[in-house]
C-alpha cells in the first residue's frame, strides 16, 4: 500500500490496496492514521459491490442508513445510491444531494463522521465533488476573528426552507422541506475541535448554518458570510475529478464538501454512499 500526499493542504491516493479483500490490523491502522493525517483519502479503480463499501465502511464507525427506503440498495441498505437516473418517471436515487457546502448531519446533535463515495456511472462532463479544508480555513483567520468566535455556536437546520442563502432545487423538495420545518436547530460550537489530533477546525456551514445561538442577526450574518467567504477561499480547495471505480473517503470533523453539477439532467451520474456516525461535536 501506497499513500500519496496531494500538493494542496490536504487530501491522498492511496494506491496499490483493494477494498474488496480483507484489509490486515496493520493496514486498517495505517489508513486509519492516514485519514486523520490527510482528511480526504482517495482510491482509484477499486471495482466494489455494495457488500464490499459497507464492510469497508464499518471500519470507521456504525454506519447509517439515511434517506428513503426506496433510495437504497435492497440487500445493503446502508448503501444510499445518488443519481439522477429515472424509472417510470420516478427517481432511482436521491437526485439534489450536496449541492451546498456542508459537513454531513451536522444539524445532528451528533453528526456525520465518515463519508464514503463510490463511483458507479459517471457524466461525460461535470459532476465533480469538492473539498474544503476546515483546519486550514481556521488556521489562516486573523487572530481577533478566533478570538471571536471562540466560544460561540452556530445554528444548524436541516431545511433548506429556514435557510435564505439555499434554493430547493430537489423535484418535490418544497413539501419535503416543510416536514423538516418542526425539526429544532441544534447548536454546534464554531470552533471544533478534532477529538483525536486536538486541532481546531472551523465548523459552520453555508447550508446548515442559518444563525449564532445568543446573538442578533444583525450582527450574526455579516460574521457568518465572513467565515463562508473564508472557507472557500481556493487554497483550501481540493476540487475531485471523477474516474469510474474511484472511492473517495473523508473527515466530516474537518472537511466541508459540495456536489459542483455542470452536467445534464439525462447525463446519468451514479455515486453509492455510505456514511458512519460521529460524535457531539466540542
Amino acid at each position: 500500500m501506497k499513500i500519496q500526499k496531494l500538493s494542496g493542504t490536504f487530501g491522498a491516493e492511496v494506491a496499490d490496496i483493494d477494498l474488496k479483500e480483507q484489509l490486515s490490523e496493520d493496514d486498517l491502522e495505517v489508513l486509519k492514521q492516514a485519514f486523520v493525517d490527510h482528511q480526504v483519502l482517495i482510491f482509484h479503480d477499486q471495482q466494489i459491490e455494495p457488500h464490499h463499501q459497507l464492510a469497508f465502511s464499518k471500519h470507521f464507525g456504525p454506519v447509517q442508513k439515511l434517506y428513503a427506503e426506496e433510495h437504497r440498495i435492497p440487500d445493503c441498505p446502508e448503501v444510499v445510491v445518488l443519481t439522477n437516473e429515472m424509472s417510470d418517471g420516478k427517481p432511482v436515487g436521491v437526485v439534489a444531494a450536496g449541492d451546498y457546502w456542508h459537513s454531513d448531519l451536522s444539524p445532528n446533535k451528533t453528526p456525520g463522521l465518515a463519508t464514503f463515495l463510490y463511483a458507479r456511472k459517471l457524466p461525460s462532463e461535470g459532476g465533480d465533488t469538492e473539498f474544503a479544508d476546515m483546519h486550514a480555513a481556521y488556521d489562516a483567520l486573523p487572530n481577533e476573528t478566533k478570538k471571536q468566535i471562540e466560544n460561540l455556536r452556530g445554528l444548524h437546520a436541516i431545511s433548506k426552507l429556514k435557510n435564505p442563502r439555499v434554493e430547493v432545487t430537489r423535484p418535490g423538495g418544497t413539501e419535503y422541506y416543510k416536514k423538516q420545518n418542526s425539526i429544532p436547530d441544534q447548536a454546534h460550537p464554531m470552533v471544533r475541535t478534532h477529538p483525536v489530533t486536538g486541532r481546531k477546525s472551523l465548523y459552520v456551514s453555508l447550508r446548515f448554518t442559518i444563525g449564532i445561538e445568543g446573538m442578533d442577526d444583525a450582527k450574526a450574518q455579516p460574521l457568518l458570510d465572513e467565515l463562508f467567504d473564508q472557507q472557500v477561499k481556493s487554497e483550501f480547495i481540493y476540487r475531485h475529478k471523477w474516474q469510474i471505480d474511484d472511492l473517495v473517503m473523508w473527515d466530516n470533523r474537518s472537511v466541508n464538501h459540495r456536489a459542483s453539477g455542470g452536467y445534464d439532467i439525462g447525463d446519468i451520474r451514479r455515486i453509492h454512499r455510505t456514511s458512519t456516525l460521529g460524535d457531539e461535536p466540542f
